[in-house]
């Protein structure tokens, strides 16, 4: 049995969608970073990250829907 060389490409949209994946993910890890944090210094830095990686899921969702 020959096995063959398949040609894969990875198009934008792909692309757009594994970053919104990951954005995701690393919110939900904020998220519950936040329960966890003990300084007022460390829960600041999180809610501030929280809210930059809402902002970019938000801009990629608007990039997914222009990319269609």
């Amino acid at each position: 049995m020959k096995l063959e060389k398949r040609e894969i490409t990875l198009n934008e949209y792909d692309s757009l969608l594994d970053i919104y994946h990951m954005e995701r993910t690393l919110l939900m890890q904020y998220v519950q970073s936040i329960a966890k944090a003990k300084t007022k210094q460390t829960l600041g830095e999180l809610l501030r990250l929280t809210n930059e990686t809402g902002e970019d899921i938000y801009f990629i969702k608007e990039l997914l829907a222009n990319a269609i």
